[in-house]
């Protein structure tokens, strides 16, 4: 029989072998509990860490997101209403036409703010120009939102869950939230009413019923593998709408980690999330137009010009001037919806639709409406 070690070595052995036992052990378990904790939304990479040393979140299967610029349009001690503009990075003279479209004295009084959600320039911006001339123009407004992922129409729905957090995180004061694309133009007296009525649901805005396009041929087709159905659920137009604040955190639970990504952003966010966290909808088509035709009317000819919102056509004159003509009435306490029905009106938009052809909004996907 092997002699015994000396008492005091035999308990040091011991007490090593029990301690690296503990910590294993430990490690382990606290490995699994972080994991389940904290675990990123789809595989893939690691949270990477900002310059400053926080940790970046994930963004629907973006792991490692981050804003590269933020604003403080919520910050102050007043309650403001964000209007979060969906705009292309290379959009300057289109955020400058939108933010000169009403006076700052109007958008104050209204309790509107303005702030502009872009991506990232493409790999075509090699000099770092276009971030550049970004940078001065959000130093010198503070309503610039960039998130670091590339501009291109199907992150969009990057874009929309970006601005759903923004205004989940920095704006917990305000009653909403308006999201709207900018090539569209908006009457703020008209949406400062409608945000006023008692009967608002969890979102309103213009309610589209659509299927999807199975035409492998077509720009815009869907496979089942993306949407199974046959027929989207109910959505709003991505042109305009308005979220309670107490929907938008509902909304951003409803994403499913495991779901794949899905591009036509407003459908995604408003239709399936919508449908998925039980939002009730309060439908505004009667105030929505679908081409600019009217807009020109009222410009030109001073004929129903108190509609909600209508595509510009890329017109960024059109934009101000229909927010000018809108502005003047109401500060001259004159009506700005004359000829509403007349024949007057009929014949401005058919001359308007012979000398300019409608052109239907760049980059708009071709869904087929359902009646």
């Amino acid at each position: 029989m092997a002699p015994r070690p000396p008492s005091w070595r035999y308990e040091i052995v011991m007490f090593l072998a029990v301690s690296t036992s503990f910590m294993v052990l430990f490690d382990a378990f606290s490995a699994d509990r972080d994991t389940r904790r904290s675990a990123p939304m789809r595989p893939g990479p690691s949270p990477m860490l900002t310059t400053d040393g926080r940790r970046r979140r994930p963004l629907l299967d973006l792991n490692g997101f981050e804003y590269l610029i933020d604003s403080g349009t919520c910050d102050g001690p007043r309650r403001h209403t964000p209007i979060v503009v969906h705009s292309h990075v290379g959009h300057f003279e289109r955020r400058r036409a939108i933010r000169q479209s009403y006076p700052r004295t109007v958008l104050d009084r209204l309790g509107f703010r303005y702030v502009f959600m872009v991506g990232l320039p493409s790999s075509g911006d090699r000099d770092g120009d276009l971030q550049a001339r970004l940078l001065r123009e959000s130093s010198r407004h503070g309503d610039v939102v960039q998130g670091n992922f590339r501009e291109a129409y199907r992150n969009l729905t990057y874009k929309h869950a970006m601005a759903l957090t923004w205004f989940a995180k920095r704006c917990p004061r305000s009653d909403y939230m308006v999201k709207m694309d900018d090539d569209i133009a908006v009457n703020v007296f008209k949406l400062n009413a409608v945000l006023g009525r008692a009967g608002n649901r969890d979102l309103a805005g213009c309610v589209i019923a659509a299927k999807p396009i199975r035409d492998k041929s077509n720009k815009w087709y869907v496979s089942r593998a993306e949407f199974a159905g046959d027929a989207y659920p109910p959505f709003l137009s991505g042109w305009l709408y308005a979220a309670r604040a107490a929907s938008v955190p509902r909304l951003l639970l409803a994403i499913d980690e495991r779901e794949k990504y899905f591009w036509i952003d407003d459908l995604y966010v408003t239709g399936i999330l919508a449908e998925r966290a039980g939002l009730a909808f309060t439908d505004l088509r009667p105030d929505f137009e679908t081409d600019p035709g009217p807009i020109h009317c009222c410009v030109h000819k001073r004929q129903r010009c108190d509609f909600l919102a209508a595509p510009t056509g890329d017109d960024d004159t059109l934009l101000q001037r229909y927010a000018e003509q809108l502005t003047t009435c109401k500060a001259t306490n004159s009506s700005c919806d004359v000829f509403r029905k007349s024949k007057l009106h009929h014949n401005c938009l058919d001359l308007w639709k012979k000398k300019q052809p409608l052109d239907t909004r760049m980059g708009r996907p071709s869904i087929e409406i359902l009646n």
